[in-house]
């Protein structure tokens, strides 16, 4: 693939070595190309500037706070990122919040090369990578929302709420949204905290997995 049109990869870790690796990683990809590689949280955000990578990989404890404050920074974006944690950390409560955060993937530093090359690719598919030990967080969680009482019928959410998710569900940015269905990205933004809000999550792979119990968005084959 054309490096011009390669997806652009951030990287957030502040171990050299792993910095280095993580960069041959991306660069020996074809669809890989790298945006930015930074050992600290104010390096990383110095290096976005008006064109954010398309996939930042992001570790989360780092010499000048948390890879979580970068997610953040970049979800609030115009064009937000998708983020993929990589991290030594496998806790439950890392875990949770890394997804609250908005991070699309978690996975764990030994993870093989080959499959974190895989990984980077499907999340910019929109898919949802996750290390077995996440993988089993998340069922805890799904286990315990499939016994939740039904959302109220006033509480339901709007014929555009669920357009937004079928969007975001093939792996739609907020600008490709919001230009799909013809509106501000500030509008689409607005249509997310509704959606969130009534789903009771935080994140976009929360809301679309809520949507899918409730049978307004396709299931998976």
């Amino acid at each position: 693939m054309n490096a011009a049109i390669a997806n652009r990869i951030g990287i957030l870790e502040d171990d050299a070595s792993l910095r280095a690796y993580l960069e041959q990683i991306v660069a020996e990809g074809g669809e890989l190309s790298l945006a930015f590689s930074a050992g600290t949280v104010a390096e990383a955000a110095a290096s976005i500037g008006a064109s954010p990578p398309d996939l930042c990989l992001v570790d989360l404890q780092l010499p000048d706070g948390s890879g979580l404050e970068f997610i953040s920074r970049l979800k609030a974006a115009p064009r937000p990122a998708r983020c993929l944690i990589l991290t030594v950390l496998g806790d439950r409560e890392s875990v949770l919040a890394a997804l609250r955060s908005g991070a699309d993937g978690y996975l764990l530093k030994d993870t093989p090369p080959e499959q974190l090359r895989r990984a980077m690719l499907d999340t910019l598919a929109g898919e949802a990578p996750m290390s077995p030990r996440a993988a089993s967080y998340l069922l805890e969680i799904w286990k315990a929302a499939s016994e939740r009482a039904e959302i109220p019928k006033d509480a339901a959410l709007t014929p555009r709420e669920v357009e937004m998710l079928q969007l975001f569900s093939r792996g739609l940015s907020y600008r490709e949204t919001a230009e799909s269905l013809g509106i501000s990205p500030h509008t689409i933004g607005d249509h997310v905290k509704s959606a969130y809000r009534k789903l009771n999550v935080h994140s976009c792979t929360e809301a679309i997995f809520e949507a899918r119990q409730l049978g307004l968005l396709p299931s998976r084959g």
